[in-house]
């Protein structure tokens, strides 16, 4: 390995940490889902996307609504592939589908799931030509389980 593809491998680290606090600390420890309209700007209905990858038309938030259990899960799926939570009627919503979103390429191109990460797994080190791979395909590398994979298809030679 070339010096030039270490030094990319901890950059790419620092990144993807400093983007993930920096998302953090923009949220606050007691961020509320966001505020929706009905609709958007061009005057179309917002439409949110539930656990099940249901689409619906978002309502106003209501005033009350009956204690109900969040799917943690679900609402950090969903912030974390780049979408917004939307808060409809009683329900949060996310603002893309994140069944869809959760497809992740290995370095022969073959889709994979993101397996959750554990605490004790530190995945090895992944060839300078698969990030420059992925880079160049506009898309970032996720560890998923003990495993790097690239977020987005990687272009075909």
């Amino acid at each position: 390995m070339n010096a030039g593809a270490k030094n990319r491998f901890p950059a790419f680290v620092m990144l993807a940490l400093g983007a993930l606090i920096l998302a953090a600390c923009a949220a606050g420890p007691q961020s509320a889902p966001q505020q929706s309209g009905s609709t958007h700007a061009e005057g179309q209905p917002l439409i949110g996307y539930d656990a099940t990858s249901a689409n619906r038309a978002c309502e106003l938030p209501a005033e009350q609504c009956p204690d109900a259990k969040r799917n943690a899960d679900f609402l950090d799926a969903c912030r974390l592939a780049g979408f917004r939570v939307l808060r409809c009627g009683c329900d949060d919503l996310c603002s893309g589908n994140v069944a869809k979103a959760a497809t992740f390429y290995d370095a022969a191109g073959a889709s994979k799931g993101c397996a959750k990460t554990g605490a004790s797994c530190m995945p090895a080190e992944s060839s300078a030509a698969f990030q420059d791979a992925c880079t160049d395909a506009g898309h970032k590398l996720v560890q998923c389980g003990c495993e790097w994979l690239c977020n987005g298809p990687l272009k075909k030679p």
